[in-house]
């Protein structure tokens, strides 16, 4: 990121996410914002809050939408160009950014397809892929953690449960390193990358598209013929909901994973007490 574009994330979100001395430690940044400015309005327009109390409270009013529909800029600029913002559609977006009965009936869906004895029967081949990946640093010498184990473990396990063919294996990883800066707000990145992240979009959804069809015709046992099987009082997903799902999947299961794994990593390694607990533990 160059400096303007620092500059210009600074000022748009009250402190800059990607300063590397805010990533080593934002602590500080944070209490300065819970002391100095717990609720602010960014100049775009988005509010920042810091304070646990405000959070929970906004993520529970039923005042506050995750569907751009219901936001007043947007509602403005439909009226103005004379449609009716209620009726106007939007791209099929992932169920995290709709609101019940619409999110409600999506999660509910999915969830059948992410029941405890499907995650459970997951446990012996994350193992196994862990022990591959360890015994591949082994070899080597040397252990990135997340090169070697935190980013591959994720798009491994979520490629096999989705019933991407082994030979597609190395694209759908490219396509993941893509697809997981979705999560950063557009005014981050620079032009070049909105434009890759896109292309990246457009040839997953083909991509998935093309498996989708596949499947409905010949199912297996993997999740996109769960997602396809899945049905809730005459409901099921539609072809739209099942690829903005696919790519929820594979940008939230990754982008957490990879961070979880990295920063476990880094707690133990800071309290050697605790690792020694975990390595005698697991022995």
């Amino acid at each position: 990121m160059t400096q303007a574009e620092d500059i210009s994330v600074e000022s748009e979100l009250g402190f800059n996410p990607f300063d590397p001395a805010f990533r080593e430690n934002p602590y500080p940044t944070y209490r300065r914002l819970r002391e100095t400015a717990p609720v602010q309005r960014s100049p775009l327009g988005m509010f920042v809050l810091s304070r646990y109390a405000d959070c929970a409270n906004i993520l529970r009013s039923p005042h506050v939408s995750n569907d751009a529909r219901k936001a007043p800029n947007f509602r403005e600029q439909v009226i103005a160009q004379g449609f009716d913002p209620d009726t106007v559609m939007l791209e099929t977006r992932p169920f995290l950014f709709l609101d019940p009965p619409d999110h409600t009936r999506l999660r509910g869906l999915v969830n059948k397809a992410f029941t405890p004895r499907v995650v459970e029967a997951l446990r012996p081949r994350i193992e196994q892929v862990v022990q591959q990946q360890i015994d591949a640093v082994a070899r080597k010498g040397a252990f990135e953690v997340i090169e070697d184990l935190a980013y591959p473990l994720p798009v491994i396990i979520i490629s096999e449960m989705l019933g991407v063919p082994a030979e597609d294996a190395d694209k759908f990883k490219r396509w993941s390193r893509e697809l997981v800066r979705g999560l950063d707000p557009e005014f981050a990145l620079p032009p070049e990358e909105l434009e890759r992240r896109q292309a990246t979009l457009e040839a997953f959804r083909a991509f998935f598209e093309d498996l989708i069809a596949k499947r409905r015709a010949e199912p297996r046992d993997d999740l996109i013929s769960a997602l396809i099987a899945a049905e809730d009082q005459g409901n099921q997903l539609t072809e739209e909901e099942l690829l903005s799902t696919c790519v929820l999947l594979l940008v939230a299961g990754h982008e957490t994973t990879v961070n979880l794994i990295g920063n476990g990593v880094l707690a133990l390694l800071r309290n050697p007490d605790q690792l020694s607990s975990c390595a005698t533990t697991h022995r």
